[in-house]
């Protein structure tokens, strides 16, 4: 899939998302900045129940929301909005799990991440290979004795925050938080070659600077950022350009350990261009592949409500005379393959495509100035009117259950 060059306001183009239940829009509707259609439940999601009561009492106990895809995710547009919108109904609780270090092409909607040059490598599980991958895919690597993360927030927030690191150590470090007003210093102890989260540092404020006393035998998975009062939604997007669900196979055994650790009331898995634009895929394996990793996912969080988001619609060819010759070869049974996936492992399923509008819509929502001119990414506009249409939907799953 194309990545999006140029500024940041650019990188607005890569986002991977969507949520919602099983059997939600099959049907083309009318044109997407006018008409959103409706959605409903059939099969329903074992743990819908209780996720309505952790919204329900939002404001007593923190919901955790966490979506993993490819760049329509990594540019925390789509999310973005979803986060802003839940956090404005139910209570800001936090921004979530982030990368440790500034990822390429990837954004924080509430969050800038800057380094000193040479103090940090970034190892990315989208084009390098590493045996110590953690979840989310990215891994940070000192390069100097008191490497430094600066966090800076956008726009700048009185909010108070609790901060732990995601890290791996052979032997003992510190970590120093600092954020202005306090320093505060968490010790790292061997972690024994698996990812485990630091001490918390609770009650700091962004911005913030994050360093590790020592470089040697140590690395970094990302921050944890959850604001001080445990109220509220987090939201937390892992997001990889380029990425298919099977990128979680190249992350290190354990990643569901710290997956579990980050408490998701709410898992959303939003793939599929990134597969669709295979030409040389293989459905029946990518249908058993997605059913065994739902199947995982369901083992590992028992108690964590599913959602499927199907690939939103795109071109590949679009000179091409027909509407099928234009998208992806493998788009149409490919998002089939998710619903039907989706309706067996009996998780909450949202049809991207058909909330734009069903086959080759993608190129009224460009005509709208809703997509870029790749007919793959949207533009800010676009990803806020998707997301706005996913929110509205799950609103009613939340309060009515249909």
């Amino acid at each position: 899939m194309p990545r999006m060059p140029g500024p940041l306001t650019l990188l607005a183009a890569l986002i991977l998302s969507g949520c919602s239940p099983v059997s939600a829009l099959d049907k083309p509707t009318q044109a997407p900045a006018v008409q959103k259609p409706a959605a409903r439940v059939t099969d329903g999601e074992p743990n819908l129940p209780a996720l309505q009561r952790k919204f329900q009492a939002a404001n007593r106990a923190a919901i955790s929301i966490v979506q993993l895809g490819d760049s329509h995710t990594a540019a925390d547009l789509f999310t973005g909005e979803l986060r802003a919108r839940f956090q404005q109904d139910y209570g800001n609780g936090g921004i979530g799990f982030i990368a440790a270090t500034p990822v390429p092409g990837t954004r924080y909607d509430q969050l800038r991440l800057s380094t000193a040059k040479g103090q940090w490598q970034l190892v990315s599980a989208r084009n390098q290979q590493s045996a110590q991958f953690p979840l989310g895919g990215y891994l940070s690597l000192p390069q100097s004795a008191n490497a430094r993360v600066h966090l800076e927030p956008t726009p700048p927030t009185e909010q108070r925050y609790r901060v732990s690191a995601l890290y791996q150590a052979s032997s003992a470090n510190r970590l120093l938080v600092s954020d202005g007003a306090t320093q505060t210093v968490r010790a790292l102890s061997p972690s024994n070659g698996n990812w485990r989260f630091s001490p918390t540092v609770s009650n700091v404020r962004l911005p913030m600077d994050l360093s590790l006393a020592g470089k040697q035998g140590l690395a970094l998975g990302g921050f944890n950022l959850l604001a001080q009062q445990n109220t509220g939604v987090v939201f937390s997007t892992l997001g990889i350009n380029g990425a298919t669900f099977n990128v979680v196979d190249k992350w290190q055994p354990g990643w569901l350990d710290t997956l579990k650790a980050l408490k998701p009331d709410l898992l959303i898995i939003a793939y599929g261009t990134n597969e669709a634009f295979d030409d040389d895929l293989d459905l029946s394996l990518y249908q058993s592949q997605l059913t065994d990793k739902l199947k995982a996912l369901r083992s590992a969080l028992p108690g964590t409500a599913l959602l499927v988001v199907g690939a939103p619609d795109s071109y590949k060819n679009r000179k091409a005379a027909t509407c099928a010759a234009r998208q992806p070869r493998n788009l149409r049974p490919l998002i089939q393959v998710q619903k039907t996936v989706a309706q067996q492992q009996r998780t909450l399923y949202w049809s991207w495509q058909a909330y734009m509008g069903g086959d080759c819509s993608i190129e009224r929502w460009q005509a709208q100035d809703l997509a870029r001119p790749d007919f793959v990414h949207f533009n800010a506009a676009g990803y806020k009117q998707a997301a706005d249409g996913l929110y509205e939907y799950l609103s009613g799953v939340i309060k009515t259950g249909r």
